[in-house]
């Protein structure tokens, strides 16, 4: 169940990302070091974090409380 909560996380980050990104496309000095630029990479990588990362640790967290049963 996590991991499909997990799964939705990253798809909101990733929503979020294609809701940014056309409003980054309309900034006329975007050529300027802006911080904002980043955003949509940085919740990209976070997204693949949570799915890659994250679904790991919660499998191997949950074979570990099997064990322990």
């Amino acid at each position: 169940m996590d991991c499909a909560t997990l799964g939705q996380v990253a798809a909101c980050l990733r929503g979020t990302v294609g809701q940014i990104t056309p409003l980054l496309e309309t900034l006329y000095f975007r050529a300027a070091p802006l911080a904002v630029l980043d955003c949509c990479a940085t919740l990209e990588a976070l997204a693949q974090e949570v799915e890659q990362d994250d679904v790991q640790t919660i499998t191997e967290c949950g074979r570990q409380q099997l064990q322990v049963l």
